[in-house]
């Protein structure tokens, strides 16, 4: 039987993916600018720019944070797994490879908040949309550990939560591929922990802890199907059953279903189906879209690669998205524009073509060059330097 190829060295379509995801959440806080304040005001959703064909953005776009922890998963348990199991990567140096990519962007966009927070604390008496901009919270988020279970509520540059997590998730995803075999069962178990810390303690952690893993769990699939005998043609039945759950979720969406009148034989569907449903998403379609997009490009060569520089600038938009929004927020204040301005289809587009160019400029003129001046402090540490991520 004919097999598949070996693994690309790089997977243009899930960078692409999580470009597009970052671009999701910005819709989701397109939000942010009809708060009063720190508390959520009221907006018409029809006359959100594009509602016609991206409302489900503005209502669920916040699940994009859950992709974005499933390909992380399959993108690290691709990296480094294997590497961290046999040594080849020390602790210190993968510390090393995180830092000097997040850290950067963080502690400029933390300091751009705080100092644009004071500002408006100063001129209308109150914080924009995030309450807490307090020492003890600065202090949080400069340790990275802004969404460890520390924290009173969102503070400064607060969609820095999800990478919070992720720091988090790096201790234990190192820890686990160093003490203990990659297998299926490990990170399945690891990942019905996470999404049951969701119901029952702590849902940042829970929910990354759930998705991460989920990931892992996604990259063994995939070496599966790549080592079976059969596996151009279990590509095609992953590919086929992820066009088919979408095509249901489309119709669902569609036709406006409401999960919780539906019956079975008149009674109402169970508890546990109506959870699997609202985590359909999380659960099935991202992972599935992950695998198929990865067996895809395996097969057939570079996919998306036209757009994949969305990948490269996706921390910078996502990072840089809520320290743009406070400026603009000060700026249409400044001018008297009131909130009806943010219907505006033409503000929106400005908004988001600042967001890509800055980010494209933060990527390349200030992330990389720090990133890559802090990788040097690593004298012997070659892997390190050379490293994708």
């Amino acid at each position: 039987m004919q097999q598949a190829n070996p693994p690309p060295k790089r997977f243009y379509s899930l960078d692409a993916l999580r470009g597009i995801a970052a671009l999701c959440v910005v819709f989701w806080h397109w939000q942010h600018f009809f708060f009063a304040g720190t508390t959520a005001g009221k907006f018409d959703l029809e006359r959100l720019p594009f509602s016609d064909g991206l409302s489900l953005l503005y209502t669920q776009g916040w699940l994009a944070v859950d992709l974005f922890f499933s390909l992380s998963g399959f993108i690290f348990y691709w990296l480094y797994s294997k590497k961290i199991a046999q040594g080849e990567i020390s602790s210190g140096q993968f510390s090393l490879l995180r830092f000097s990519r997040l850290y950067p962007l963080h502690l400029a966009s933390l300091l751009m908040v705080a100092i644009g927070q004071l500002w408006v604390s100063h001129a209308r008496g109150e914080y924009f949309v995030y309450p807490y901009n307090d020492v003890k919270h600065f202090l949080l988020n400069l340790l990275f550990t802004s969404s460890w279970g520390f924290e009173q509520g969102y503070s400064f540059n607060a969609p820095i939560w999800s990478v919070s997590v992720e720091v988090l998730l790096y201790i234990i995803f190192f820890s686990c591929c160093r003490l203990l075999p990659v297998r299926a069962l490990i990170l399945a178990a690891i990942s019905i922990i996470g999404f049951q810390l969701i119901q029952d303690y702590y849902q940042p952690i829970g929910r990354g802890l759930g998705s991460f893993f989920l990931g892992g769990l996604i990259f063994i699939a995939y070496q599966t199907v790549l080592k079976s005998k059969h596996s151009v043609l279990l590509s095609k039945l992953v590919i086929f059953i992820m066009l088919f759950a979408w095509a249901i979720t489309i119709t669902a969406l569609l036709k406006k279903i409401d999960f919780n009148s539906l019956t079975i034989f008149y009674f109402p569907l169970p508890h546990m189906m109506l959870e699997l449903i609202y985590s359909w998403p999380v659960v099935v379609l991202f992972p599935l879209s992950i695998l198929s997009l990865a067996l895809l490009e395996t097969q057939h060569g570079p996919l998306a690669k036209r757009i994949a520089f969305l990948g490269d600038i996706s921390y910078s938009s996502y990072l840089l998205h809520f320290p743009l929004q406070l400026l603009f927020s000060m700026l249409l204040t400044y001018f008297s524009y009131d909130q009806a301005i943010y219907y505006s289809p033409w503000l929106m587009l400005l908004f988001f073509a600042l967001l890509i160019t800055i980010s494209f400029i933060s990527f390349r003129y200030f992330e990389m060059p720090a990133q890559k001046r802090l990788r040097q402090l690593n004298i012997a540490g070659s892997n390190v330097a050379k490293s994708p991520i």
